[in-house]
């Protein structure tokens, strides 16, 4: 294997144990040992590859982030033509937090509230969501890329799922924390008379 992809793959290891370790330890739980254990690597091979945990965390954070978009993208594509709504797509913006990965994301930006080195990379994560949001529901629903606020729609949807996936970290069940809210937000789209140009959610300024 040539260096480039041994390298490669040793990052990928050792993200994916960071992923790991975050999401059964926390991030003040997870340490760089329990870190360089789960990946079965050595302390050297960590600090070639990422010589602060701040590096190996905003590192792992932008790697899970991007899995995300993929799934997301994914998960959309797979719905049936002739199930693609907006009241559907609901249930695909959800699956940013219904999982361990999204909690992970949520931690981490929490945590960033106090880590400056990790706040820079995080920052701009919940912007990057909403952008792939738009990206998505415009090419499956063309008719939208032309009505004002869908931005703003969108990021409202997101900051509503993020504060319900945010109340179930203690318990880290995201499924079960605030299904009742996103069943009346799905009832409330689906009973919109306009469903198909989601004039519900955003409105025509005439």
């Amino acid at each position: 294997m040539p260096q480039a992809e041994r390298a490669g793959a040793m990052r990928a290891r050792l993200l994916d144990a960071t992923i790991g370790c975050v999401a059964e330890l926390g991030y003040g739980g997870a340490s760089t040992n329990d870190i360089v254990r789960r990946a079965r690597v050595s302390r050297g091979a960590l600090a070639h590859h990422f010589p602060t945990k701040a590096d190996l965390v905003s590192a792992a954070a932008q790697r899970l982030l991007e899995s995300k978009v993929d799934e997301f993208r994914a998960r959309f594509g797979a719905i049936a033509p002739d199930r693609r709504t907006p009241a559907e797509g609901l249930g695909v913006l959800w699956s940013f937090y219904a999982d361990t990965g999204g909690l992970v994301l949520l931690e981490l930006m929490v945590a960033a509230r106090h880590n400056p080195e990790l706040a820079e990379v995080l920052a701009p994560m919940p912007d990057r969501i909403a952008e792939v949001t738009a990206e998505v529901f415009t090419e499956f629903f063309p008719d939208l890329a032309d009505r004002p606020f869908l931005s703003e729609a969108l990021r409202g949807v997101h900051a509503l799922f993020s504060g319900l996936a945010l109340n179930a970290l203690p318990d880290g069940d995201p499924a079960g924390r605030g299904a009742e809210v996103r069943a009346f937000v799905k009832l409330l789209v689906s009973a919109a008379p306009h469903l198909h140009d989601a004039a519900f959610l955003i409105p025509d300024p005439a």
